[in-house]
């Protein structure tokens, strides 16, 4: 059991499996197009940090702070990139060879909830750029890059009443906002195979509400939906 306080829980973890990053590229993708997961994520942390000022004096020192900088370290696995959606591997190598900035969003899924009959979650903004792109070719490990954001000016999480900004469904690929850990979408064998040319070919979409919805209560409590 969790400990409590005059019953209230007062420990209790986020997630870091949680936390996901997604990007757009600003200068090739049309506005309204929705962002993209990058890759799939591993492992990966963020600084925040303040240019610090120090005046010695006789006694202690007096120290202030300055400017803002801030990074997003993302270590991505690179997927195959069937060319679905797009290509994390060429877009990323792209904007770092041409020095382009792109969006990336930090995505917190600890705080998905339900608002005026809507699904919202957390989220952070920063407009980056890629000053090194690094690739790891270890043999038995898929090519991974551990990717280096550098936020220009200042990532954007709360506004300034401190309430969070957030996104919901709309705002991702398909499929993406309802789970964000499925590799593959339940199909039946018809729809796998190959062509006549030999390529393999999913005829399989979202399966997110694919579900029989006439065998169980839905997690809501709904009940059953008639199988008549």
């Amino acid at each position: 059991m969790p400990a409590t306080l005059d019953g209230k829980k007062i420990v209790g973890a986020h997630s870091a499996n949680k936390v996901m990053y997604y990007y757009k590229l600003i200068k090739h993708e049309k506005t309204g197009t929705p962002c993209h997961i990058l890759g799939t994520q591993g492992a990966s942390s963020g600084t925040n940090t303040k240019a610090l000022g120090t005046t010695a004096t006789k006694q202690f020192n007096v120290k202030d702070t300055g400017s803002i900088n801030q990074q997003r370290v993302v270590n991505v696995v690179m997927t195959t990139g069937d060319g679905f959606k797009t290509d994390v591997a060429r877009d990323l190598y792209y904007t770092w060879e041409h020095g382009e900035e792109m969006l990336l969003y930090r995505v917190d899924w600890n705080t998905l909830r339900t608002v005026s009959g809507k699904q919202v979650v957390d989220a952070e903004m920063a407009v980056v750029l890629i000053s090194a792109l690094p690739e790891t070719e270890a043999l038995n490990t898929p090519v991974s890059q551990n990717v280096t954001f550098e936020v220009q000016g200042a990532t954007r999480r709360y506004d300034e009443d401190g309430y969070p900004f957030t996104l919901t469904k709309e705002d991702f690929d398909d499929g993406i906002f309802t789970d964000t850990i499925k590799y593959f979408n339940f199909g039946k064998p018809g729809d796998f195979g190959v062509d006549e040319n030999g390529e393999v070919i999913d005829n399989t979409s979202d399966d997110s509400h694919a579900g029989d919805h006439t065998a169980t209560i839905g997690l809501d409590g709904s009940k059953p939906a008639s199988n008549s």
